[in-house]
């Protein structure tokens, strides 16, 4: 091009005819034009469209060819070698738009190439989706996948039939519209604040307080629009837990695990596997937790919680006691009857045993389609120390007075004195005192005499009292090891739901 425009220059002035001026206008603009597509190709039109003059536009016109002609055996902006300079090329337009030229081909996919394909620019595209609402599949359905969930027993309140737990619970979902294209996207998954995003809720059917946090500010999404969280859940489920065997009790719980669901629209959970982290809290034992649904219904999961009760304390410091007691009451039958020892050694019986009982009352609840035995138990317990007790009563007074009669009082011996003094005055004073004291000694021992008849009857009584109470005793413990070991009750712990 620089040597046609020469020769064009050393042609001379004189000679030089208009349409060589425009001529040689039109090649310095296609240089021009040439210049500026090889640095920004995709602003030829607007250089064009804004530099070029009427004249220009005349000249262009007169050369019987348009400056924007489609050629398709010719690439865009080509200048031929071959050509003379002094000839507008009439073949060779300036802004070919060719449908076979590779320029304008990458020119049209640099544009619809995002400018940004870093991670963030992904996560922040996906938030300005704003999916706020749960994915809306074709069957109104959202399958909810519970891969994991890590569970443990918090507490067991016995009083109030309750205990709490602990959960943790995996879940993965799908949302479609939040899927992108790797191939444009070079990532496979990216981290989204959970705020901007849906997520599932989970409550539980038969809890009495549950409470829900996530696990993380963030959650994960893969390319394929699957979404994974992670959910704590603290729930405090009311479980009449079966204490007829207290303290050797063990039960079954259910923690009920649903979503919301109407009318075929809403969620569903599909569990998979379950696991426990902690074994031990206080006096129970979590045994095992399995994954049930009740009825093979897809709406009613639950989780089958099996509790079994450490025995060692309730029975050291209730159980044993309360035998001890009645040991004890069975030997004080061997202290004698006269003189007050041994009522005043089982009412301290009595009163200790009040005190367990209290304790009992605060560990276990006051009914219950299965009520507790050991509740049974500590009121024979009571019954048989207070019959015990009076039985001892009754009896000393029995050895004491031979009457059971309370009006009836003993003489004591200066009334006989007396009575003694009033009969010698009366017989005319004759007898002396000699005679006075023989007669009321000879009393004295009729009394005595009295007094043993009385004390042997009364220990008479008091041996066969022993003999029931102690074969009421054994009768007793072989009633109540057989209901403690070998009856059972049963309850419906899923009535919650019928």
């Amino acid at each position: 091009m620089q040597v046609v425009i020469t020769e064009h220059l050393k042609g001379g002035r004189a000679g030089m005819r208009p349409m060589d001026h425009s001529v040689l206008k039109c090649c310095l603009f296609s240089l021009l034009l040439l210049t500026v597509s090889a640095a920004d190709p995709p602003s030829n039109a607007a250089i064009l469209a804004s530099e070029m003059t009427p004249d220009n536009a005349s000249n262009t016109a007169s050369t019987n060819q348009p400056s924007n002609t489609a050629s398709t055996n010719q690439p865009s902006n080509t200048a031929s070698t071959n050509q003379p300079s002094n000839t507008a090329s009439t073949n060779q337009p300036f802004n070919t738009a060719s449908t076979n030229q590779p320029s304008n081909t990458a020119t049209s996919s640099r544009a619809t190439t995002p400018s940004c394909t870093t991670r963030r620019c992904l996560a922040s595209m996906l938030i300005a989706k704003e999916a706020l609402s749960q994915p809306q599949s074709p069957s109104c359905i959202s399958n909810i996948s519970v891969p994991l969930i890590v569970y443990e027993t918090l507490s067991v309140d016995t009083k109030d039939l309750r205990f709490e737990s602990h959960l943790q619970v995996m879940l993965s979902w799908e949302d479609p519209d939040l899927s992108w294209n790797t191939s444009v996207y070079h990532h496979d998954m990216v981290v989204l604040p959970v705020s901007k995003i849906w997520t599932p809720e989970l409550h539980v059917t038969n809890g009495v307080q549950t409470t829900m946090k996530h696990g993380n500010k963030d959650l994960l999404v893969h390319s394929n629009g699957t979404i994974e969280h992670m959910v704590i859940m603290n729930t405090v489920v009311g479980c009449e837990v079966n204490l007829y065997n207290y303290p050797f009790a063990s039960d079954f719980c259910p923690i009920a695990i649903n979503v919301w669901a109407l009318k075929g629209c809403g969620m569903f959970l599909n569990f998979r596997n379950v696991s426990k982290t902690s074994a031990n809290r206080g006096d129970w034992l979590t045994e095992e937790v399995e994954l049930n649904t009740k009825g093979g219904r897809d709406d009613r999961n639950y989780l089958w919680v099996s509790l079994k009760m450490r025995s060692e304390n309730p029975f050291l410091s209730l159980v044993l006691p309360s035998i001890l007691i009645i040991v004890a009451d069975v030997v004080s039958f061997s202290l004698p009857l006269g003189g007050g020892e041994r009522i005043s050694f089982k009412v301290t019986l009595v009163l200790s045993f009040i005190m367990f009982l209290i304790i009992l009352n605060d560990l276990l609840p006051g009914g219950g389609q299965c009520s507790p035995i050991i509740r049974k138990h500590f009121c024979f317990c009571l019954v048989i120390l207070v019959l015990s007790t009076l039985q001892s009563m009754v009896l000393t007074r029995l050895a004491k007075c031979g009457t059971l009669w309370p009006c009836s009082l003993s003489k004591s011996k200066d009334s006989l004195l007396k009575d003694t003094d009033n009969e010698e005055a009366s017989e005319e004073e004759k007898n002396t005192a000699l005679q006075k004291v023989v007669k009321f000694l000879n009393k004295m021992a009729a009394q005595d005499q009295k007094n043993a008849i009385h004390h042997r009857f009364a220990n008479k009584v008091d041996l066969i009292c022993f003999c029931i109470y102690l074969t009421v005793l054994i009768v007793y413990s072989v009633i109540i090891l057989y209901f403690s070991f070998g009856s059972q009750c049963e309850i419906n712990q899923l009535e919650f739901w019928s």
